[in-house]
């Protein structure tokens, strides 16, 4: 059974954001998400990175939501851009590798109050092979009809799956099956956490699948409101309103507001709870942070 770990690349420069995903993995398929893989024995690493930052976050800020490891890199000229990288890595909470050729003290100072201030720093990426966390859930990125197969979907298991597996379809709530499971075009009868699978779908029909993002485990609980605390970055200069909630790898619209001691977020589609979600104001000035902070349900 295939199991891996899927990891991206944070850069503002594309360019660049390919050479070191290069080094982890060979290119696969590329599209506004360039997608790596390398393969050793049943384990495989997923490296992503995004062809249209710093113009567009919406993509980043997904990929590295779906990833359990971030490598920012930090170049000999500095821009709004690394800031904003910065605190995306931050809000995500997630391990993040700093790939500079820059001096350690000069990195903690300039990145000083954010996650990079103690991330390690690497002059190359390295992987050890750790296997992502189970948490019921299945990102999709497409859907579609294969003649004499049916429906099927294409994206990253964050769970096990075996064939026969019954999923739940996000936001349809439609209960579907899968029927079987493909892993570098190769039949398989499961696969376990952090690895691109293409899963053929029973009792479930294509327009019923078109705007699926997630598909969770039956057990699993969808829901569009959530209380916890928000943590808002103070330059944002902005504390409730509607946002883009980023997290298991897809954004969704909705508000936040101040309710006591507490914060409510009330989405327009149904997530499964998180550990964290980053919170995005994509309608700021270029320039300008995009990354509002997170939210702790």
């Amino acid at each position: 059974m295939y199991k891996g770990n899927i990891m991206s690349v944070l850069a503002g420069n594309r360019d660049m954001a390919k050479t070191i995903a290069e080094k982890l993995g060979k290119l696969h398929e590329d599209g506004k998400i360039r997608i790596f893989y390398r393969r050793n024995g049943d384990y495989i690493r997923s490296i992503l990175s995004s062809t249209e930052y710093p113009e567009k976050i919406l993509d980043i800020a997904e990929i590295a939501t779906l990833s359990s490891k971030i490598f920012i890199h930090v170049g000999d000229s500095l821009s709004w851009i690394d800031g904003e990288l910065a605190l995306l890595s931050t809000a995500s909470g997630l391990p993040t590798f700093i790939v500079t050729n820059r001096g350690e003290t000069e990195i903690r100072k300039i990145f000083k109050g954010t996650s990079l201030e103690t991330s390690p720093i690497v002059q190359e990426p390295v992987d050890e092979e750790s296997v992502m966390e189970d948490n019921g859930v299945v990102y999709i990125d497409k859907a579609f009809v294969v003649k004499g197969v049916g429906v099927v979907v294409t994206g990253f298991s964050m769970t096990e799956l075996k064939v026969h597996d019954k999923l739940v379809l996000l936001p349809s709530m439609k209960e579907t099956e899968i029927k079987s499971i493909q892993v570098l075009d190769e039949d398989q009868e499961g696969v376990g956490p952090g690895v691109r699978v293409g899963l053929a779908l029973r009792n479930v029909k294509e327009e019923e699948v078109k705007d699926s993002y997630l598909m969770v485990k039956p057990g699993v609980k969808a829901q569009k409101e959530f209380t916890g605390k928000a943590i808002m970055f103070p330059w944002t200069q902005v504390s409730e309103g509607q946002f883009h909630f980023v997290t298991y790898g897809v954004s969704v619209t909705g508000s936040l507001q101040k309710n006591g001691e507490e914060y409510k977020v009330t989405l327009n589609q149904p997530i499964p709870k998180p550990k964290r979600i980053v919170i995005l104001n994509v309608n700021t000035k270029q320039g300008k942070p995009r990354v509002a902070g997170y939210f702790l349900p």
